[in-house]
């Protein structure tokens, strides 16, 4: 029997499927994966929520969603109609974008469009300078005219929004603040973002390109949010509603409308914050977290037990989404991704990805293009009368279908093309993995890999074999791991303020009060939205540093800094303050010297901005282990094919059945409701403690 407020439940909205986690007393888990219903996202939740047997009506300490309804607005280009007022002279901002190419040396190759079309951008005659005076005010006929311009641009759309970015507002938001106002009481209605609220951070492009994608998705957000918390309502569901952050924490539904931005990359926070836990949980300080869904692949990575944050993600090439946020790459690699033949006449997979609807040929709904997942059931590694627990049967006989004329044109077997298939995906993979170990100075064979996604522990092992990786990691339920991480997630308010100055002037001696008032105003905000009153919170600052005529700028961290409950903030101050610079300066040394293989201790280091980001831990969860009694290793076989025109009998294995530290010796498959972990020959999975699959080479290596 449960008691009032007892259960804690996660959410994670997909493109292919919803998962949801609800922890109860005692760590009672119930666990749902449902199809996802992209034109009502709202009612595959609830779906799931009916199907977990949890009672919404007064058991229910917090409700916690990540979701993709901002950023599939954004991929998809379905946001709102958006108008961007900006600074006369500037209106082209948008449209030169930065001197960047996807493709160097790609003559064919064209800028991603802006989100707003030149049409519906208004240019002010005003101007602040870069140290906040005013040189130009707007005058109220300026004003005016501005505001009739807009009015007459957004009477003939649906829904639309306004962006306002102009130079230098991040220093002085006078002019922004003037703008907002007049159009809020001219256009009732309308949502007005400004760049001083949204990223009031230097560079011009950045900075209007993320108020653009502000504006262009809160109307969608708006009704998203108001239907979920109408829903919510409706079913009498109690306890505290959240939406999580791309930064990894979670904020209050009707916060989250204030600044929908920062909600673009909730699911794959999510993702990230699990698989740190269970890293942390396996005594792992390095890894690669991976997350192989339906419809794409994320790949984070965690150094020294820490997840790793980034000022800059690209939803397109070319558009950037200026926050901090989880740093993560993503690429179309999922279990859905679509397999083709190039105009070279070489396979591809993805990006292209069948989704949910029609789905993989396999799903037996009409889809008839070759997956990922078809070329897994193919190659025997997926058991079509055991997909999602036995609730859904997978038609084999529709893959072998799909990847019959694909194998034609190769001139393989089919066999062999799914096996194709899956080697052009891992390869896909390994490229993503690079880009956040090598190409930032770390060498992967130093890391383990965490594995999860519905689809992800069926690859996982193939993968860390070509990159020479120690181990995989596994965790329980690993096709529900993202709806977990918003379970277990913090409350979490970042900050930053631009601060262009250089550490060797004699000004640079009130950095950290500078830095401690950041530090306050994010703990304030923070405290604001607290959903616990009396709860600890803990700050950490930075400081982004770039050598005196470099382009970009990394981030370093403070010491000096711990909130508690009393809030109080101890910055250092006169022969402090010059130590807290000294340290600084020889932290970004090292820092650049890891990520580059060089330093220059001759050249003036240049601060560029400053932040703090406040965090509130989230309680406890604890989970029941499973009751595994290590029947699930009995020897039942199955043909697999583990390369190409390699089949061998792999013993298959129901996850739940399995004991704390039972062995299993590849090749081997292990089953699960919410996904398939393939440990191939040469290779054996250990269960830990933890309940996670631990996953490394046998001490003989691969066998011939």
């Amino acid at each position: 029997m449960t008691t009032p407020g007892s259960w804690r439940i996660g959410v994670d909205t997909g493109g292919t499927f919803t998962d949801l986690v609800a922890v109860g007393p005692g760590g009672d888990v119930r666990l749902q994966k449902v199809a996802s219903t992209p034109a009502e996202p709202a009612r595959a939740t609830f779906d799931a929520l009916q199907r977990s047997g949890v009672d919404p009506r007064g058991e229910i300490d917090s409700f916690i969603m990540g979701t993709t309804i901002a950023t599939n607005a954004l991929i998809q280009r379905r946001g709102a109609p958006t108008v961007l007022v900006t600074t006369a002279g500037f209106e082209d901002v948008l449209y030169i974008q930065r001197i960047d190419r996807q493709g160097l040396y790609d003559l064919q190759w064209v800028k991603a469009e802006p989100y707003v079309p030149r049409n519906r951008v208004v240019g002010v005659a005003e101007r602040i300078l870069a140290d906040g005076s005013v040189r130009t005010p707007i005058g109220d006929g300026e004003l005016q005219r501005v505001v009739a311009a807009v009015r007459r641009i957004t009477a003939q759309h649906r829904k639309p929004a306004v962006a306002v970015s102009l130079l230098f507002s991040y220093v002085n938001p006078v002019h922004e603040q003037a703008l907002a106002a007049a159009l809020g009481e001219a256009l009732p209605g309308v949502p007005v973002s400004i760049s001083s609220e949204v990223a009031p951070i230097w560079r011009e492009y950045e900075r209007s390109n993320t108020t653009v994608m502000d504006a262009y998705v809160k109307p969608i957000v708006r009704d998203f949010a108001g239907d979920l918390v109408t829903e919510l309502d409706a079913v009498g569901m109690g306890g505290w509603h959240g939406l999580l952050r791309s930064n990894g924490g979670h904020v209050a539904i009707p916060d989250a409308t204030a600044k929908p931005v920062e909600i673009v990359l909730s699911g794959l926070a999510a993702g990230m914050i699990a698989g740190a836990h269970f890293a942390g949980a396996t005594d792992t300080a390095k890894a690669v977290t991976l997350d192989m869904g339906g419809t794409s692949a994320d790949v984070g990575v965690i150094t020294d037990g820490e997840l790793q944050f980034s000022g800059l993600f690209e939803v397109e090439f070319g558009l950037p989404l200026a926050l901090p946020i989880l740093d993560v790459t993503t690429i179309g690699a999922g279990g859905g991704s679509i397999a083709s033949i190039d105009s070279g006449g070489l396979l591809k997979v993805g990006p292209e990805s069948a989704g949910a609807d029609p789905g993989p040929a396999c799903y037996g709904l009409g889809g008839e293009a070759p997956t990922v997942t078809d070329a897994n059931v193919v190659m025997g590694r997926l058991n079509p009368g055991y997909f999602l627990g036995g609730r859904m049967s997978l038609d084999a006989e529709r893959a072998h279908r799909a990847i019959a004329p694909l194998a034609r044109r190769l001139g393989l077997a089919p066999e062999d093309a799914a096996d194709a298939v899956v080697s052009v995906s891992i390869e896909n993979m390994d490229g993503a993995m690079r880009l956040v170990t090598v190409d930032r100075g770390l060498d992967y064979r130093e890391f383990d890999l965490v594995a999860y996604g519905g689809a992800g522990p069926l690859h996982a092992v193939e993968i860390a074999r070509r990159m020479g990786m120690n181990r995989v990691i596994v965790p329980p339920n690993p096709g529900l791991v993202s709806a977990y991480g918003t379970v277990i997630a913090d409350q979490r308010v970042d900050r930053r303020i631009t601060l262009v100055r250089r550490l060797d002037h004699a000004t640079s001696g009130d950095l950290p009060a500078i830095l401690g008032r950041v530090a306050d105003d994010t703990v304030a905000e923070l405290r604001s939205q607290l959903r616990r009153g009396g709860a600890a919170i803990d700050v950490t600052t930075y400081v982004a540093c770039r050598y005196l005529g470099q382009n970009y700028e990394q981030e370093i961290r403070t010491e000096f800094g711990h909130v508690d409950r009393s809030f109080e903030l101890a910055v250092p101050i006169g022969p402090e303050a010059a130590d807290f610079v000294a340290k600084l300066a020889d932290g970004y040394h090292a820092t650049h010297r890891a990520a580059y293989g060089y330093e220059m201790r001759d050249q003036p280091i240049q601060s560029v901005y400053l932040g703090a980001t406040a965090l509130s831990p989230a309680p406890e969860v604890a989970i029941r282990p499973y009751a595994g009694d290590g029947v699930g290793a009995t020897p039942v076989t199955r043909r697999v094919l583990a390369s190409a025109g390699r089949w061998v009998e792999a013993r298959i294995a129901k996850r739940d059945t399995l004991a704390v530290g039972e062995v299993l010796a590849g090749p081997a498959v292990i089953e699960e409701a919410d996904s398939t972990t393939w440990v191939p020959p040469g290779f054996t999975a250990l269960v830990h403690e933890s309940q996670c699959l631990i996953i490394a080479r046998n001490a003989a290596g691969d066998p011939p």
